[in-house]
């Protein structure tokens, strides 16, 4: 008697990220079927060939990639990858979408991709975390690459940890710059590379530091804040030379590279604990 293979569905969004969870569920469960849905303008054409199944949507369609999901036999779903925000600002929702906005007091990414899940859910589906097939790829507390911080900028980390969790509360963003104690930009709409752009022009060439969180109470199934060699090569560009990162909840990709690039731009990047979770110990902190 045979079974039929199991079934992983995909909803990829931009950037590499959508690879990364095709090539750990590979490595997991080899047999493993992956039919993944992808949106006009964002998904990285290259998970295409790594799927067995793939189709593409305009971003605030709701109804056809759920048929496409069923009728492939899909159940479980990894919601992998970002959509740019500006995209969500100008959706052309199908009517299952636009009934879902009209019952939406708020309009922010985190309330409608929670209203998108609770949608699937209502079709039979179970959205897994995005962390799933991941773990190896998010640190832990401590010292990742480039040189040790300094004192200032150990007080920076920790300064700008906590104003990044604040302003992820609100909803507003998942990262901001500081330099000195001093807030010098918040992420807000435009994304952190943006948001790095503008903290490194307001700080005037000063070694500014970033830092980079999840959200209070942050949905782990969807919208993992996430660095890569971009997000370093950005921040060499633009004078920011300290990343402060959120240990376990934070996705580091391409870790050599980022690595590489941290020792020859000398930046200083590390994973800390934050205020929800225990205080940091002696040992988290960055030698």
């Amino acid at each position: 008697m045979t079974t039929d293979p199991p079934v992983l569905g995909l909803v990829a969004g931009d950037g590499v990220y959508p690879e990364y969870i095709v090539r750990g569920a590979r490595r997991r469960t080899p047999e493993l079927r992956i039919v993944a849905v992808g949106f006009k303008g964002e998904t990285n054409p290259a998970v295409i060939p790594l799927c067995d199944a793939y189709q593409e949507f305009s971003v605030g369609q709701i109804s056809k990639p759920f048929t496409f999901l069923k009728k492939h036999g899909v159940r479980n779903v990894i919601m992998a990858g970002g959509i740019n925000p500006k995209n969500i600002l100008s959706l052309r929702p199908d009517l299952r979408a636009l009934s879902v906005l009209m019952r939406m007091p708020e309009k922010n990414a985190d309330s409608l991709l929670g209203a998108v899940i609770t949608e699937a859910e209502k079709e039979g589906f179970t959205i897994l975390p995005a962390s799933t097939y991941m773990e190896e790829h998010m640190p832990q507390p401590g010292h990742i690459a480039g040189p040790p911080p300094t004192p200032e900028q150990w007080e920076d980390a920790r300064f700008g940890m906590q104003t990044a969790k604040e302003i992820s509360r609100l909803h507003i963003g998942q990262s901001v710059i500081v330099h000195g104690g001093t807030v010098i930009a918040v992420e807000a709409i435009e994304g952190t590379n943006n948001c790095i752009r503008r903290g490194g022009k307001l700080g005037n060439g000063k070694p500014a530091t970033l830092a980079k969180v999840a959200r209070l109470g942050h949905d782990m199934r969807f919208d993992i804040p996430t660095v890569g060699p971009v997000t370093i090569e950005t921040c060499a560009e633009c004078g920011v030379r300290q990343i402060a990162l959120e240990a376990g909840k934070t996705i580091l990709l391409e870790r050599g590279r980022v690595a590489e690039l941290c020792k020859r731009h000398q930046i200083s990047l590390h994973a800390l604990q934050t205020v929800e979770q225990d205080s940091p110990s002696p040992e988290d902190r960055p030698a």
